[in-house]
């Protein structure tokens, strides 16, 4: 075999987890040397995952996906249904379910320390400080993840959260001067710490240093994510 057909080879192969390894080229799967037999609508479903390896993906995107690939009607519990039996023909494969309807296989290897990137979920849902990420990339940039401290700190629910922009925390009260400077940051993508009166599902006056960080891709540079940071300075507000 010569070097370059080698290294193609090489290119197209994709390492999902420990001796589990896609082939792009020939959309098959290989986990400890033996290929595993997949129907036609789970090779599809996995090509789809593997193209967004370490990325959620909505189960809507996936819905899409599979009909028109495979020009069949589906329904997002048939979706669900599929990843469940994904899952149990191949164990090794790590597809994590994420608050919001996504989805993402998750590749065993992505970090030189795997345990570490194991626990960042569980680091984000523990931590007490109110957390949110949303998505500009869809419309209006909507909530696709609250933690506990930030459902705790508002009252709402988390499905009553996600699908939202965050500016509903503001109730009537659109008039701060602060909501220009965010626009700014945000058109700009760029960072920004301010002080906002947010409102909790009661009606209760919070003021809020929030932070909104923008999340990049590393490698096309492209604007994934923004990250936002709520920390509850209402008691310091009161005694100024």
């Amino acid at each position: 075999m010569s070097l370059r057909r080698e290294e193609k080879m090489k290119d197209n192969l994709v390492q999902l987890a420990q001796h589990c390894y896609w082939d792009r080229e020939f959309e098959s799967l290989t986990v400890g040397g033996n290929y595993v037999k997949l129907t036609a609508s789970q090779t599809n479903l996995l090509a789809h995952l593997v193209e967004n390896l370490n990325r959620p993906v909505h189960s809507i995107d996936i819905f899409n996906e599979l009909t028109h690939l495979l020009c069949k009607e589906y329904s997002l519990k048939s979706v669900r249904n599929l990843i469940s039996t994904l899952r149990k023909s191949v164990p090794s494969l790590n597809i994590l379910n994420i608050y919001g309807g996504y989805y993402m296989l998750r590749k065993e290897n992505a970090s030189s320390n795997v345990e570490f990137k194991d626990d960042l979920y569980e680091i984000l849902e523990q931590s007490i400080s109110p957390t949110i990420i949303t998505n500009p990339n869809e419309d209006d940039n909507h909530i696709i993840y609250a933690n506990n401290a930030f459902i705790e700190l508002f009252e709402y629910t988390f499905e009553e959260v996600v699908g939202h922009n965050c500016r509903f925390l503001h109730s009537d009260d659109t008039e701060q001067l602060a909501l220009d400077e965010v626009r700014d940051a945000i058109h700009e993508k760029k960072s920004i710490t301010v002080n906002l009166h947010n409102y909790t599902h009661s009606g209760a006056l919070i003021y809020n240093e929030v932070t909104i960080s923008p999340i990049f891709d590393k490698k096309s540079g492209k604007l994934k994510y923004y990250l936002g940071i709520y920390k509850d300075v209402t008691t310091t507000q009161r005694l100024m």
